[in-house]
């Protein structure tokens, strides 16, 4: 992508407007460039207490989507949007339409915002991307770094802010998206790749072409740190300037002995490998090892994984992101190692038909490997219909699950009829499963 002039945006001849700016990752980039002196706008059809506050820093938020919502033509506009916005939407139509306009998509605009700082240290990877941006944002924060910030999910204890701009433009931490194969736009000071899998082949034209694009961000960063495998050795074989993190926690002894024992205990093999990760970059950026694994044993998490949400004598209720059969995988083996005595009981929301159909069989092996199932219907995002059904991985799972439908108050009443004392109840998945969490609760108060 063409390295775009940001100033023509700023100050009184431009402007920044952000289509679906109530959006995770959309909330955060409007926040960071207002916060960097430019005039941002949005418009959503939600109003949250997100919006709320970009607005109390100075922002025009408007809720509906109209080409009126758009700053007079005779500014400089860059319109922001997500992926999932069409050419029909009121304002990308009128935008298209004026020559002092630019537009692109949430993920390209990132990569430019990123151009405002001196080191960018960005994470893709087709899992645990939040999870490493956060440790790293919190590790530089507390490390007294003010870095600048973005991440995909929000901060434990954060308030909900999930990025900021930081002090002085140097550090950036980002994660950036391989969904829709912008993570091509950036260029990194150091750029870090957790995991390489076939997950969103379907929306960037295929595998080979969603690991071409990975080869190209890697190519873009001055040094990649990746976690090694069959399929990374082989993609990252011609970069110049590589760390390659073994992903065999048997080889890190020695990083792992400068975390906190009790926070490792706490923490799944998944997890502890997002730790050594992040604990690279902190090395590569020029961080004490033991000062850095000091602050990351404080780390509070990333909201929705491996998040607590109720305990007592009876129940303990975990939340986790997953939605992918290798994200499960390590999910479930983690609540296995932190809850061994414990009956595991998983209600999990598939995400997209899409990815339902492709990992299906994969699926069905590892939710077999809970005690007990309860699959809740498909989160459908952008597609309405597809191949399989949650009754047909229920039916796959075998006699240990079963479909549940029904507003979030009835699938609560039909789990907890079912539950033991003592047992672990998993809530796993990356939609609005989150919204059965309460009802869980009051029933098992």
């Amino acid at each position: 992508m063409e390295r775009l002039d940001l100033e023509r945006f700023r100050g009184e001849r431009g402007q920044i407007h952000c289509v679906g700016v109530a959006g995770v990752g959309t909330l955060p980039l409007a926040q960071i460039f207002l916060e960097n002196g430019f005039r941002v706008s949005g418009s959503d059809l939600l109003s949250t207490p997100g919006t709320e506050a970009l607005q109390a820093a100075g922002a025009t938020v408007y809720k509906g989507h109209n080409a009126a919502n758009l700053p007079s033509p005779e500014k400089d506009l860059l319109l922001i949007h997500t992926s999932a916005a069409t050419p029909e939407n009121p304002e990308l139509a009128a935008a298209s339409a004026r020559s002092n306009a630019v537009l692109l998509r949430r993920g390209n605009a990132l990569a430019v915002l990123a151009t405002l700082y001196r080191r960018v240290v960005s994470v893709s990877g087709s899992h645990g991307k939040t999870s490493v941006s956060g440790l790293l944002a919190y590790l530089f924060r507390e490390a007294g770094l003010h870095p600048g910030y973005l991440v995909g999910g929000f901060l434990t204890g954060e308030d909900g802010r999930n990025g900021e701009a930081g002090q002085g433009n140097d550090l950036f931490v980002t994660e950036v998206d391989e969904s829709d194969g912008t993570h091509t736009a950036m260029f990194s000071h150091i750029g870090i790749v957790t995991n390489v899998e076939d997950d969103h082949a379907w929306s960037v034209g295929g595998a080979e072409q969603l690991y071409a694009n990975f080869q190209q961000y890697a190519k873009q960063a001055q040094t990649l740190i990746y976690v090694g495998s069959e399929r990374t050795d082989m993609l990252f074989a011609d970069h110049p300037n590589v760390v390659r993190l073994d992903p065999d926690l048997s080889s890190h002894q020695e990083e792992l002995a400068l975390f906190d024992p009790e926070t490792l205990a706490c923490w799944g093999s998944w997890q502890k490998l997002n730790a050594i990760t992040a604990l690279a970059a902190a090395k590569t950026v020029g961080l004490d090892p033991a000062f850095a694994a000091s602050i990351l044993s404080r780390f509070p998490g990333v909201e929705r994984r491996m998040s607590l949400r109720f305990k007592n004598e009876n129940f303990t209720i975990m939340e986790d992101y997953a939605h992918h059969p290798t994200e499960l995988r390590a999910s479930l083996t983690a609540f296995r190692e932190i809850f061994p005595a414990r009956r595991l009981v998983v209600l999990f929301q598939p995400h997209r038909y899409a990815r339902l159909e492709r990992y299906f069989a994969a699926f069905a092996e590892v939710l077999a490997l809970a005690d007990r199932v309860f699959v809740t219907p498909v989160f459908a995002a952008w597609t309405a219909s597809g191949k399989y059904s949650s009754a047909d991985l229920a039916a796959a799972i075998g006699v240990k699950a079963m479909a549940v439908t029904g507003s979030w108050e009835e699938i609560a009443q039909e789990i907890t009829g079912e539950l033991q004392e003592g047992d672990l109840i998993a809530v796993i998945g990356a939609g609005d499963l989150k919204d059965v969490i309460e009802p869980l609760k009051k029933r098992m108060s």
